[in-house]
Order: structure tokens, then sequence, then C-alpha cells
């Protein structure tokens, strides 16, 4: 019998955290955690059982799905894949963010061996402008007496890790990411996003907050349909109907050597690395942290978002074909976009067809 694609990555390829404050903490260094759906806490605090930590910089975790990840401009926004981690906003403030950015890369499985022996391709993000030129490395050593190199610390050494040993990374400037806060760019009254295309930089909703209020306004959503919406990275705050977390473009990805676009027409692995590499004297070291890695799911004609297609569907279909702000004020955190069940990037009449051809089976 068939089983149905994950929605979610499903394997740990590999583990390679840095040294760290957690990384000996059973809370945060089981890579497992970071497979299947998030589990959000809010914009105030993150919910942190299911989160595994990357340590310093340079720690890394890949994850691969039970399908190829495709480009498909027609997901909403144009996005295909979201990074959730543990980021949250300072007082409420979405334009100040408890984050600790990682760095995303991705590769496919162009012979189709199931391994992750393909060329890598960097999203750059808004920071990530010379590649090789902030291609940086990060010597460690386990005797914690050598004043050299770090760390200091013996409860830091993740385990299996012993004499000298270096981490790689594409390292994010320091002026904006080695801080405890990480303020958006563009100022504090900004509505455009100065920030995005790293891992852990967005906080993850609780399941079921639709209108990004930290209550829940659909106590019988799923995770599949909740954490598969992708947010808006380019402006502040976290979209309506989406769980929040870090989506990015298939079609962002470049050659980090060349610099020039990757045109890939999907990935099979995610490599997430912490782009940070600074120790803040009261918190410890900035540690991106993962919690879920989800395919964007297109627009499938469930329209009244409790995560099946059935007769109730029919009348929000019909409202966000003729009125979108009527199906957006009664419907509210329900993404309209569900409406293109043809996936050409319209919601119109030529989705009528195929919508009764998803509701009824044919």
């Amino acid at each position: 019998m068939a089983h149905a694609q994950s929605h979610f990555a499903s394997v740990v390829v590999d583990f390679s955290p840095a040294p760290g404050q957690f990384v000996n903490e059973p809370l945060f260094n089981d890579p497992i955690k970071a497979l299947d759906a998030p589990v959000g806490g809010g914009t105030y605090n993150p919910n942190n059982s299911k989160l595994v930590s990357l340590g310093g910089f340079g720690g890394s975790i890949t994850l691969t799905f039970d399908h190829t990840v495709m480009d498909d401009a027609t997901n909403p926004f144009g996005l295909d894949a979201i990074v959730f981690g543990n980021a949250t906003w300072v007082g409420g403030d979405p334009n100040r963010h408890w984050a600790e950015c990682g760095v995303i890369e991705i590769s496919r499985d162009v012979n189709d061996n199931g391994q992750a022996d393909e060329p890598w391709y960097l999203i750059p993000g808004t920071h990530i402008i010379d590649p090789t030129g902030q291609r940086e490395t990060q010597t460690w050593d386990d005797n914690t007496g050598n004043p050299d190199y770090p760390p200091s610390n013996p409860n830091w050494i993740p385990p299996g890790c012993s004499g000298t040993w270096m981490t790689v990374g594409c390292r994010l400037p320091s002026d904006v990411f080695d801080v405890t806060v990480l303020e958006n760019p563009n100022g504090l009254g900004a509505t455009e996003e100065g920030i995005f295309g790293y891992g852990d930089f967005n906080p993850v909703l609780i399941l079921g907050d639709m209108n990004v209020d930290n209550t829940v306004d659909d106590p019988e959503i799923n995770p599949e349909h909740f954490y598969t919406v992708p947010d808006d990275p380019f402006e502040v705050g976290i979209t309506p109907g989406s769980g929040g977390g870090d989506a990015f473009d298939i079609a962002w990805a470049i050659d980090a050597v060349t610099g020039e676009p990757a045109e890939l027409d999907g990935f099979d692995f995610i490599r997430i690395t912490n782009g940070v590499n600074f120790v803040t004297p009261l918190f410890g070291e900035i540690s991106t942290e993962i919690g879920a890695v989800a395919d964007v799911l297109p627009g499938d004609g469930d329209m009244n978002c409790d995560g099946v297609l059935d007769g109730l569907d029919i009348q929000p279909f019909t409202l966000a074909l003729t009125d979108r702000d009527v199906y957006e004020a009664a419907y509210a955190g329900c993404n309209w976009r569900n409406a293109d069940v043809n996936d050409d990037d319209n919601v119109n009449s030529e989705d009528i067809t195929p919508f009764i051809s998803e509701l009824t089976g044919g």
C-alpha cells in the first residue's frame, strides 16, 4: 500500500554540532527532534520541547524528506520550504527578535543514490553578499585550558569530539548579528523586513493561532495544514493563517563560488549551519535551534481550513472566487490561495472544474 508523503523532513542525514552550552543537554541534543512537525510557543515564549541546538559557529544539521521538495512558483508567495526554530519577538515587537540565525543550503540528488554527495547551493538571504569572503573556519580544542582555541568550558564539548577540529560556515555580518536582540535594519517602525532567508529568525506560532494573537482560533486544524503555510518574509510580522517560521524560495539558491543562480528544480537535502560566531556574556553562545523543516503546501481547495476538503468548503470557495475581502473577513486567517486548485497562480473560474474534481474524487 502506498504511503502519503510527509510534509516535513523525515530523516537526519548528519548532525555535527559545534561546542555550545546545550550540546550535552538531552532537551536540546537529539537531532530527531528536527523531524516531523514543529511545536510552536507563539511570539512571546518559544516552546522548547522539540528543538535541537547546533551549538556554536559552524555547527550544522542535514535533513532530507521522503520526496523531492519542488520549486513551485504557484505556492503562496512563491515560497517552497519553511525552517522552524525558537525565535521570539522582544516585548511583542516584530521589529525586535530574540533570534539565532542559521544559514541554509540545499542540494539536489541528481545521481539518485540517496546520498548527500552532490553540490550544495546557498540561500544567501539578505546578508550574504560575498559568499566566499564570508566563509570562515573556527578551530576548537577539547583542551579547555588552551587559551588559543575555545571552548573554555568542558561541558560545551559535543559528544565524540576530541583533540582539535574545525567547523566551517558562511558567517553573517557581526555588526548586525553579533547581538542579543536582532533589530530590523530598516528601522524599528518599518513595515518591510530587513532580515530574511535564514533559519531561526521568526517565531513559530501556537497550533491554530490564525491571527497572530497567541491564542488558538482553530482547535481543529492539523499541523500539516498550519505549519505548511508560509509567512511573507518581505513584510514585518507573521502573515495571518501562517504558522510562522522562515520560508524561502528554491529559486533564491546560488552557487556560493560563482554567485550564479543554481537554477534547481527542487532539493532533496537541506543543511542548516549556525552562521553567528558570538558568545554573549549573559546568555552564552548564539546557537541556532531547529525544530522542523516543512514543504510548503500548495492551494488544495480546503477553504475553511479545517484540514479536509468536503462540502463545507463550497461556500468559502465561491466567496474566494467572487469577493476575496468578504472571504477573508468570514474565514479569518485562512489562505485564499487555497482556491488556486489548478496551480496557475490565479484564483478564477478556471479553478471551478478542478475544485469539483477534487471534491468528488473525480
